[in-house]
């Protein structure tokens, strides 16, 4: 069986056998509720599995990592930018139909593994650890390679869960970030070890190195006069994060609720269309 999928700049070949995208995703309810940090050193597809046009690069760190990298450019030449930064689950091949999704609407992307995933540095990642302050490092190299090798001073950025946090961790702390979109976005380390605890009666490691400067409800505590916009995107049936917590995020200037979605991993799984519609919009106003 082949499936067609059709977008304003690209026609990409589904076959059966591709399911093993929607299969990762899914792979995240049960790896989320039995460790924080999940990653995965193969690629179970790669973009030009679909036909796309991409470069593979590596990323250098100033800590001394290399990162790998996947760079699409749109055909219609642009200087708009998004950098994908992922859920902590999985590798970055897990969101290449998002990938697709921004080139069709106009955007050029860079997606990237954090140190221990992928094609990345090796990296030792505890699974009882809720995130990295070598994750900071990671994204904060890619923003820096990006801007100097393709010579813009704009962009933006977008992430699911771990990388949803660090987008708005980040992004608040440079003044190249345009607007941020940020897909079941933790608040605060504190309170995420205090969730673990009390909805999975699970232990979470916190780590003491990582900069509260940099954690979304202190990095996002206000409106930020060089970022033009923060999307918040959350599930209403999350057990974890939920509306409720996105009030912690002062910067946001929109909030979309998944109403349908049984959980932050399957916001856009749920309604695709509608998902990138919302997507779509607030970049482009």
């Amino acid at each position: 069986m082949v499936f067609k999928i059709r977008s304003r700049q690209y026609t990409f070949l589904f076959h059966t056998a591709h399911i093993e995208l929607w299969q990762n995703s899914c792979h995240w309810l049960f790896a989320n509720a039995t460790s924080a940090l999940n990653p995965s050193k193969e690629y179970a597809t790669k973009p030009d599995k679909y036909g796309m046009t991409y470069k593979e690069e590596k990323v250098p760190t100033k800590d001394g990592a290399s990162l790998n990298a996947w760079f699409f450019e749109t055909a219609k030449k642009t200087t708009n930018w998004v950098i994908i930064s992922g859920s902590g689950d999985g590798n970055m091949a897990d969101n290449i139909e998002i990938a697709s999704q921004f080139l069709s609407a106009g955007w050029n992307v860079a997606m990237y593994d954090y140190r221990g995933y992928g094609a990345s540095s090796d990296f030792a990642i505890d699974p009882e650890t809720y995130i990295y302050p070598q994750f900071i490092a990671d994204l904060n190299g890619v923003a820096d390679y990006l801007r100097k090798s393709r010579a813009i001073t704009k962009f933006d950025l977008y992430g699911t869960n771990i990388g949803a946090g660090l987008s708005l961790g980040v992004g608040s702390n440079r003044t190249e970030t345009r607007k941020i979109i940020a897909d079941g976005s933790w608040t605060g380390l504190e309170l995420m070890k205090k969730k673990f605890k009390e909805v999975l009666t699970k232990n979470v490691v916190i780590p003491f190195g990582y900069d509260k400067n940099y954690e979304p409800m202190y990095a996002c505590d206000r409106s930020r006069p060089t970022i033009k916009g923060v999307l918040l995107i959350v599930s209403a049936k999350d057990s974890m994060i939920n509306p409720n917590d996105m009030k912690l995020l002062k910067c946001q200037t929109s909030l979309y609720i998944v109403a349908n979605s049984p959980s932050n991993a399957e916001n856009f799984n749920t309604d695709k269309n509608v998902y990138f519609e919302k997507v779509n919009k607030f970049l482009n106003q």
